[in-house]
């Protein structure tokens, strides 16, 4: 009789990405903000409170060298619903905002090596463009 042991494959759900996407950020020196959306019944049951429209991402995110962006993460293989396609489109086209959507942290690395890359080549683009000034 052949004993075969297989690999432990985790099933991740979608707060281990978040939980790996604000660990890689903390890291990074980047400040997440959580949005909440929808509405709330209070503790007392006695009133909703109205958070952020249905499907804006999780997370608003912020740094002191690179321009914030949005972050909405997914449970791996799990795809938008129609309100935050909706929402997250509003926000990107709309009012020209950053907006990653990721399902891995790898992928989540990948976006923020190319967002930071990309806010780099803006700064060094305009600060080129500033001329010295002349001394008398």
């Amino acid at each position: 009789m052949s004993f075969r042991l297989k690999p432990f494959k985790p099933h991740l759900v979608e707060n281990d990405i978040e939980r790996q996407c604000l660990d890689l950020m903390a890291w990074r020196g980047y400040w997440p903000a959580r949005l909440h959306a929808g509405t709330f019944k209070t503790v007392d049951g006695k009133r909703f409170i109205k958070g952020l429209e249905k499907g804006t991402p999780d997370y608003g995110i912020f740094h002191e060298f690179y321009p914030g962006f949005l972050l909405e993460t997914k449970a791996p293989g799990k795809t938008l619903s129609d309100e935050q396609f909706m929402r997250i489109n509003q926000l990107s086209m709309g009012y020209r905002l950053a907006v990653c959507v990721v399902d891995s942290v790898e992928t989540f690395k990948l976006w923020l090596d190319a967002h930071e890359y990309n806010a780099q080549k803006k700064w060094q683009e305009v600060l080129s463009r500033v001329t010295p000034a002349r001394g008398p």
